[in-house]
């Protein structure tokens, strides 16, 4: 007699599983970089003597250019609705300019202050050396040209 063999039975492959990894030394999280200080960039004090005296006379000219653009007062009675319409267009251009001047002056002021800590010419936004040129040509830069840049077409993107 010949034994019957049985049909073999069906067992789930094994998974592979993983060792659970030694646990490693926790490393404390690095510490927050704190800000640098702004780089004081190579000027000569004798630039900056330069540079500090463009800086007042500008103050100058912004601060005597507020004076004359003072728009003279105007009353109710000075003559027809054309010439009131004239005077409030002027006055509103005089304000525009004076807001404008407001800001060259107060640009101005903080770079002269800038001078005084001799944290002049670092850019406010990366910290790194202004331009030579730029400063040259503006010398109350606050920012470097590719910061400047940067912010110029972030406003135009939010204006489109």
């Amino acid at each position: 007699m010949t034994k019957k063999s049985k049909p073999a039975k069906k067992t789930a492959a094994k998974k592979a599983t993983k060792k659970p990894a030694k646990a490693a030394a926790a490393k404390p999280a690095p510490a927050p970089k704190a800000l640098k200080a702004p780089k004081v960039v190579s000027i000569s004090a004798k630039e900056l003597e330069t540079i500090r005296q463009r800086l007042t006379d500008q103050r100058r000219d912004v601060i005597e250019a507020m004076k004359r653009n003072r728009a003279p007062e105007v009353t109710s009675d000075t003559g027809d609705e054309a010439d009131q319409a004239q005077a409030a267009m002027d006055r509103d251009l005089q304000f525009e300019l004076s807001d404008t001047e407001r800001n060259t002056l107060d640009q101005i002021e903080g770079a002269i202050r800038k001078i005084d800590k001799g944290t002049y010419g670092a850019c406010e936004q990366c910290r790194q050396p202004i331009e030579t040129l730029r400063i040259k040509a503006l010398p109350f830069a606050r920012y470097c040209i590719r910061c400047q840049s940067g912010s110029e077409r972030a406003v135009t993107a939010t204006q489109a």
